[in-house]
């Protein structure tokens, strides 16, 4: 049973909401403690661990967005709701620089809530097979070829967008262990193997986003056991990392601007949202001209011409991963035309969209 932290400054509310009959075995979720503002709800949560928060924003002592900041600093929380009701829509859209997963109105229907604990016991079962597998990722065996301290080393270059410095460092290792360990070759391979997918899952952990970019469930099926020697092998890691490096490079660039990397987090995580300008401007209170003006200067592109980029790189999954016809993607991506997608997508990636698919 998930447990769930209801933190409201009124009673009655709390009250209306435990009646609920949604809570307990229909739906997996069981409110078991309540507080009455962001100070109250962070002191039990440093005591007992929870799997849902839902907070209403406007708070006395500490409202709904400071809890949410600290409860995303400290990691007390996997999921964090936001209640508001309509005039404070634009500030509970704040909430979601600091990871809120989702806000519902006041006063809350219940078929509402219902649907959005469906989605958050789905985010919460991936959470925690990621955290299954990345205790795997501590490969510290004294008979394993690749420490986890130097897999991380090439993660951390991965995770720089430097893939080249990544496939020499990660080859060095191979090829190292081919001469301290007295295994056969087929048995380096299947070392190789489990740690491309371990540093996968690792990048995935940082940048929950990729996947919709990448096509991780491809990029694990990469088969290494036919390679009979390092120079076979070592296309096959280039492809992967430099899949890995140019999605991160191009997405994510290598900028230490905290206020161009949460454009770029928002807009990758909401692409097939209502993303604009006008909307990434409004999120972090900021002129759109200046954060426009900000954006080019760190990332080399106007901010309109990034938010295409990562469109057509979100159309390049769709049409690969899901099979989507063009109008399905380009109404997916907010493109009302579907001949001008198909002309932007041309102008982007030097193919037409029925050559992509083919």
């Amino acid at each position: 049973m998930f447990k769930v932290l209801i933190v409201d400054d009124m009673e009655v509310f709390r009250r209306t909401l435990k009646r609920l009959k949604l809570w307990g075995d229909a739906t997996g979720f069981m409110i078991v403690s309540e507080a009455v503002d962001g100070r109250d709800a962070l002191m039990k949560l440093e005591a007992d661990s929870y799997d849902l928060i839902i907070t209403d924003i406007r708070m006395p002592n500490m409202d709904g967005i400071e809890l949410l900041r600290a409860v995303s600093e400290k990691r007390l929380c996997p999921v964090t709701v936001l209640l508001s009701d309509f005039a404070e829509y634009n500030y509970a859209r704040q909430g979601f620089l600091y990871g809120a997963f989702d806000y519902l109105s006041k006063p809350v229907d219940e078929k509402e809530l219902e649907r959005l604990l469906e989605r958050v016991k789905v985010h919460l079962n991936e959470t925690h097979e990621k955290e299954e597998k990345l205790k795997n990722f501590q490969i510290i065996d004294e008979n394993d070829p690749f420490p986890a301290k130097e897999l991380r080393q090439v993660v951390t270059l991965l995770r720089g967008g430097n893939d080249k410095k990544a496939v020499e460092f990660f080859l060095r290792l191979i090829e190292k262990a081919r001469f301290s360990y007295d295994v056969e070759w087929s048995i380096i391979l299947i070392y190789v193997q489990s740690a491309m997918n371990e540093m996968i899952d690792n990048i995935l952990d940082s940048y929950d986003w990729i996947d919709k970019y990448l096509g991780i469930d491809l990029l694990k099926k990469t088969d290494y056991a036919g390679c009979t020697n390092l120079e076979e092998l070592k296309p096959l890691v280039e492809d992967s990392f430099n899949r890995i490096g140019t999605v991160i490079g191009r997405l994510v660039g290598r900028n230490d601007n905290k206020i161009v990397s949460q454009v770029c987090e928002y807009t990758l995580n909401n692409i097939e949202g209502s993303i604009s300008v006008k909307v990434l401007s409004e999120i972090l209170f900021m002129n759109r001209s200046y954060l426009s003006e900000i954006f080019k200067k760190e990332f080399g592109i106007t901010l309109q011409e990034y938010i295409t980029v990562v469109k057509i790189e979100r159309a390049k999954r769709l049409l690969l991963d899901d099979k989507l016809k063009a109008y399905q993607v380009a109404e997916r991506l907010g493109f009302k035309d579907t001949e001008y997608f198909g002309a932007l997508f041309k102008k982007y990636t030097g193919s037409s969209i029925q050559n992509f698919n083919d």
